[in-house]
């Protein structure tokens, strides 16, 4: 008994987590997107005039926090997240 139970709600959240999956889907930003929205916000246009400044991001794209797009987000969005990081950029270089 306590076995059938079980199965049943094994069975259950399956069954949930399908439903989630297929009619609510959370749809992951592109980073692509991403990335032209902040190549047009003032504040980075006035950043990358530093050809170091540019060298650096271009690698960060590959490998560092630009890689992640909810990262991204936030310093488009976010005036405190976007100090914090032209502030680490110009630590680095």
């Amino acid at each position: 008994m306590f076995v059938l139970l079980l199965l049943c709600l094994l069975m259950g959240g399956l069954f949930i987590q399908l439903i989630q999956k297929l009619f609510l889907r959370s749809n992951k930003p592109n980073i692509e997107q991403l990335w032209e929205e902040l190549e047009n916000e003032e504040w980075y246009m006035k950043l990358i005039e530093n050809p170091n400044v540019q060298d650096w991001i271009a690698s960060d794209k590959e490998n560092g926090l630009l890689k992640d797009p909810y990262f991204v987000r936030k310093i488009i969005d976010k005036e405190v997240h976007r100090e914090c990081f032209i502030k680490y950029v110009m630590e680095k270089i």
